[in-house]
């Protein structure tokens, strides 16, 4: 008989044999290697990723790598043989751990990881001690050279950005800027041959470079800011790119890229304020409204609603939200990656890093030739070879190259940046001849707007459908939660998102005809769906589903139910089949959704179902608004306007009578069947009895009113209005730090809304702040009204020159860390209403 103890006992005593413990290392080397580098590729693309998944894995490996670093080069130390490559590996895999996170991961904030960093690369000169009698010793300790030479530029770049008036203290200096500043005095430095002979657009004060601390003085007896004329004319404003005359640039686009690129940063740099809790001066919101209407919702006022919607309104709407992108982008790169470190200092510190980034290729590249010139294995070393090939020599070849492609990524990615097009487009408007020559300097501005590896945002949104999700049970989400105590997030009963959607075009041009509609002017948003208001059979029919429901997520849950059976009724009309898949289909349908970044078709009414144009539209519109809203009331209810336990507190509650009306229903169509025969046993005769009825019993007999319209195209038309103007409600928000926070994954489609309504000073909705809205007799807009956390309110005036007092700052800061602690002051009601429920 085999006798197995003695099998196992000499599989360990093999793998202790100076052999297997070359293979052992090697192996783990080339597989951290591996793991680094795509982990370095993926870093640039992590801002898109929608895989939680795929984000743990990169989060413990991140956690785990300098575990990771540290075990092997202690395994190649603690040796009982000789390899003259193990220095060389070691460094190696420093070089590409302290490159993880070269974009994401991190920020202007994080300064324990430059100690981190440095302290890591510091750390290899013991490695290397004993090398000096290698043939190859010159290059190897010049890479780790340049090494630490990168880890403390990083360490004292974080510092100066950190002081930069263009980074880490822009969000002191631009609320200053914005009340003193005087645009007619400074708007000079551009040639007037090079200016349009139109007016000035609005904005044409708005900062994007060129400020410097040594430029700044403090005037008495104010002690405003004071920027010099010669100094003005290095300032690169919003007014001067649109002032500019972009003819000569024979850029395909037009002038819009130019002038889009820097209107979004100099939005961003707006934005920041709020999201850093400095306050904005009521003149400087207001100039912000201006701009925004202006140059978003031009036409705002009186355009007819029922005007046809042509291609040039979508092409507006479209680079409206563009615009919306690249701002978010800007603030995510400055809160979540190392760009503040390249760009501290413009231009001339990218230069400084692509140096860097030279350096280390071209001494990578010393190193991998010296060693295959001179390497020769000296007798006693240890070495693996493959039919008689060096295979360590090979190995180490394949790191070198790792570490050569790396740089040249870095300096690609660095070059292709958005920061990188602003920046020469400001220096080429500051002058135009700066690179040689004139035509020079063109083509050079037109190929960096000609070229990019990557878009600034991931452009979609993510679904979910509350019918078709009831009957989920994650039991394996929370067995794998519980074993890995907690590292893998566990999942709870009915919450399971669908597949990620690309936003269609009309979805924004949708949002931006509700904005038009809603108007803004008005703050907060005025308490109404003007959608609702074109009818007064439809008004009647409908208002109580909006204006006479307690909290935002109540009107979710309830349009969005009515929603799901309106689609399941008109797929059945349209002879879809509603029943389950083969199992063919299914794998099929799931390979598709994993090959794809996103569903392809993700609606249940196909292309060729015969629907009509409009229908079509609305149809899209509807669902992808519905199943978005709801994703946003089950898995990111940080972003509502409610307080923090309303959303979970009610879809528990809805669930819950969902599962006991429809357990023994898995098919839509008998779901459909069931839940409307609820809706015809319950006959309410009021808006009072209506509101009686708990949430499930109000979506489907809000769905059973859209139904007897009998008319799918007045139906969806409904639909699809109503879940614009909600949306649009919904956005504004008190609770800044959440949306700051999801910007590190790419951020939400609400928050691009959240940031245009800011922007006009709206940070509040009367539709669910019903009190707020009472006192404020906001139903009429008011130009006068105050904003909320960023603006001064009226019943805390600032002094004549805008300047709060020490009292007045020390109440509202006060507030605001009350608000972020408990949640609006309205929270114990909406709790109380919630638990009746």
């Amino acid at each position: 008989m085999v006798d197995v103890r003695a099998v196992i006992e000499s599989f360990f005593v093999m793998l202790k044999e100076n052999i297997y413990v070359l293979i052992r290392i090697e192996s783990l080397v080339a597989l951290v290697t591996l793991i680094f580098l795509a982990m370095f590729i993926i870093d640039f693309y992590r801002c898109q990723t929608r895989s939680s998944i795929l984000t743990t894995i990169l989060e413990s490996i991140d956690e785990l790598s300098d575990q990771i670093v540290v075990y092997l080069i202690g395994a190649m130390q603690s040796a009982r043989f000789e390899n003259e490559l193990f220095p060389v590996w070691a460094i190696v895999l420093v070089s590409l751990r302290t490159s993880l996170g070269y974009l994401s991961g991190y920020g202007i904030s994080d300064r324990d990881r430059r100690f981190m960093e440095l302290a890591n690369v510091i750390s290899m000169q013991g490695v290397l001690a004993g090398t000096g009698g290698l043939k190859y010793a010159g290059p190897l300790w010049s890479f780790w050279a340049i090494l630490q030479l990168k880890s403390v530029y990083r360490f004292f770049a974080h510092g100066m950005a950190n002081e930069s008036l263009w980074h880490g203290r822009s969000s002191e200096f631009i609320p200053e800027y914005m009340r003193t500043f005087i645009p007619e005095d400074q708007e000079t430095g551009v040639n007037h041959d090079d200016r349009n002979t139109s007016t000035m657009m609005p904005g044409k004060k708005y900062l994007i470079c060129g400020e410097s601390n040594k430029d700044i003085t403090l005037k008495k007896p104010q002690y405003t800011i004071n920027i010099s004329n010669s100094s003005a004319q290095s300032l690169v404003t919003l007014g001067k790119i649109q002032e500019y005359n972009w003819k000569g640039m024979n850029n395909r686009d037009g002038d819009s890229k130019f002038k889009d690129l820097s209107m979004a940063f100099s939005l961003s740099r707006l934005l920041r304020c709020r999201l850093e809790d400095v306050t904005l001066n009521k003149d400087s919101i207001n100039d912000m409204q201006h701009l925004i209407i202006s140059e978003f919702i031009p036409d705002s006022r009186g355009q007819r609603q029922e005007e046809k919607v042509d291609e040039h309104q979508a092409v507006e709407a479209e680079r409206t939200f563009r615009i919306l992108e690249l701002e978010l982008a800007f603030v995510r790169d400055y809160f979540y990656t190392l760009y503040p470190l390249v760009f501290w200092e413009g231009l001339g510190s990218l230069c400084l890093s692509l140096l860097l980034s030279a350096a280390t290729f071209a001494i990578a590249f010393w190193l991998a030739v010296g060693i295959r010139k001179v390497y020769q294995p000296p007798e006693g070393n240890l070495v693996l070879w493959v039919d008689g090939c060096n295979f360590d020599i090979i190995m180490t070849w394949v790191f070198m190259f790792c570490v050569m492609f790396k740089e040249i990524w870095e300096i690609v990615t660095y070059l292709v940046s958005n920061w990188t097009r602003l920046l020469v487009l400001c220096k080429y408007v500051q002058d135009q001849a700066w690179f040689v020559s004139e035509r020079l300097t063109k083509h050079l501005v037109r190929s960096f707007f000609e070229s990019k590896i990557g878009e600034p945002w991931h452009g979609r949104i993510d679904q979910y459908d509350f019918l078709q999700q009831i009957t989920y049970k994650p039991t394996l989400w929370k067995l794998a939660n519980v074993i890995t105590l907690g590292k893998i997030k566990g999942k709870l009963d009915g919450k399971k998102t669908g597949e990620a959607i690309k936003i269609p075009q009309c979805v924004k041009l949708a949002i931006l005809q509700a904005i038009r509609r809603i108007g803004l002017t008005s703050r907060p948003l005025p308490r109404e769906i003007p959608s609702l208001r074109s009818s007064t059979i439809q008004f009647e029919r409908y208002e109580w589903a909006c204006l006479k429901l307690r909290t935002c997520s109540q009107v979710i849950l309830v349009w969005h139910i009515a929603t799901s059976l309106c689609e399941i009724k008109l797929a059945h009309d349209k002879k879809i089949d509603l029943t389950k898949p083969g199992f063919l289909c299914s794998a099929w349908s799931y390979m598709k959704k994993k090959l794809c970044c996103f569903s392809s078709y993700p609606y249940l009414i196909g292309e060729n179902s015969g629907l009509s144009a409009g229908l079509k539209t609305n149809y899209h519109i509807a669902i992808s608004l519905s199943r978005y809203c709801a994703y946003l009331q089950v898995f990111r209810s940080e972003l509502l306007p409610d307080s923090f336990l309303v959303p979970e507190v009610l879809f528990v509650e809805t669930l819950k009578h969902a599962r006991e009306q429809l357990k023994d229903c898995n098919l839509k169509w008998c779901r459909y069947n069931k839940l409307m025969g609820i809706a015809l046993q319950a006959t309410p005769s009021s808006v009072d009895e209506k509101l009686k009825m708990n949430i499930l019993q109000q979506g489907v007999t809000l769905a059973k009113d859209l139904i007897r319209m009998k008319d799918d195209e007045a139906c969806w038309k409904i639909l699809a209005e109503v879940w614009a103007d909600l949306l649009v409600h919904i956005a504004p928000s008190w609770n800044a730090s959440d949306h700051k926070n999801n910007l590190e994954s790419g951020g939400e489609f609400i928050t691009l809304i959240w940031a245009l309504l800011w922007h006009c000073g709206i940070e509040k909705s009367s539709l669910w702040h019903k009190d707020e809205a009472f006192e404020n007799n906001s139903q009429v807009p008011q130009e006068s009204s105050t904003e909320t956390s960023n603006v001064i309110p009226m019943d805390e005036p600032a002094n004549e020159d805008g300047i709060e007092s020490s009292e007045e700052l020390k109440t509202r800061r006060f507030r605001r860390g009350r608000e972020h602690r408990n949640g609006p002051k309205e929270w114990p009601i909406e709790c109380k209403y919630t638990e009746a429920l």
